[in-house]
């Protein structure tokens, strides 16, 4: 094993969301116990209390943060006593910026957000901030207890903007697992000339994020304004909308790159425009939509240039 770093995995959740749960079952059900040694750092304590009797015989130890203690100290000396081959951290959404002051020995490999279905609605109207960093910094998001795929629906685009390439999954009260959310497209994908508006422009993005072959050869019209920009390291003007997933500290810009077609790009603007979509890769290989365009047509700038889906 590289002593370099050690495998941590973070578990973000409100209080009682089933983090402790959950790390538990990890190591309650899984291989790790049978190769080495798993430290749980614990920088919450909820109702659910850890079984230290029985996570001992599965070569586990929690350590427990006093919050009078230097956060990077008090992983490096658990880690000193202990000399794990891997780590468990029980985050606290109120300690704000702890995954920073993490020793650079923990290497994240993988991080999951716990969000339980009875309080989401009054956290996601009062705590947005809090789920989205959660949420954006997380490979996995489950939500536990609901009864429901239908109810999470009102939730589905908000959550794929804040981050579309983790997966969301809801676990029944029964334990069952499935996916969270479904996508409704505004539109039918048998066409293959689709017109895209303002409320058509969201669901677009984020289904060709996951699907850029659902578009590939068809003809997209975007008869409402998008923003042709440069973004840094890409060849050629990318033509979106700047999206509000939280609050004004929270903005992206979500867009498509726009190739050399029948007609040059322009460098900047805001234009309509008709383009032939075509799956290409990104930099780092992944597949995604491009866009070569057919015409273009100058627009005024929006007075509003915020599309917001929360």
């Amino acid at each position: 094993m590289d002593r370099q770093t050690i495998d941590t995995r973070l578990v973000y959740g409100f209080l009682d969301a089933g983090k402790t749960t959950y790390i538990q079952d990890c190591l309650f059900n899984d291989y790790f116990y049978k190769r080495g040694k798993t430290l749980i750092l614990c920088f919450e304590e909820g109702e659910e209390e850890y079984d230290v009797e029985a996570l001992s015989l599965k070569n586990a130890r929690v350590m427990f943060y006093d919050d009078s203690m230097d956060i990077t100290g008090f992983c490096s000396k658990a880690i000193e006593e202990y000399e794990p081959d891997r780590i468990y951290v029980e985050m606290n959404t109120m300690m704000e910026g702890l995954r920073e002051h993490l020793p650079d020995i923990m290497r994240v490999t993988y991080a999951v957000t716990w969000i339980d279905w009875t309080t989401l609605e009054l956290y996601f109207n009062n705590f947005k901030k809090m789920i989205s960093q959660m949420v954006m910094e997380s490979n996995q998001i489950t939500f536990r207890g609901c009864p429901s795929k239908e109810l999470l629906a009102p939730y589905s685009q908000a959550f794929r903007a804040i981050n579309h390439r983790a997966s969301y999954l809801r676990q029944d009260p029964m334990g069952y697992h499935e996916k969270a959310f479904d996508i409704f497209l505004p539109f039918s994908l048998e066409q293959t000339d689709i017109t895209i508006t303002e409320k058509e422009y969201l669901p677009l993005w984020l289904d060709a994020a996951d699907h850029p072959e659902h578009y590939t050869g068809k003809t997209l019209s975007f008869k409402d304004p998008l923003e042709l920009k440069h973004i840094e390291g890409k060849s050629f003007p990318s033509a979106g909308r700047i999206v509000m997933t939280c609050c004004m500290a929270d903005l992206q810009f979500m867009a498509f790159e726009l190739m050399e077609g029948i007609v040059k790009c322009p460098d900047s603007g805001w234009m309509t425009f008709e383009a032939q979509a075509y799956t290409g890769s990104d930099e780092y290989g992944r597949k995604v939509l491009k866009l070569s365009p057919i015409a273009f047509h100058p627009a005024p700038a929006l007075s509003d240039p915020i599309l917001s889906v929360v």
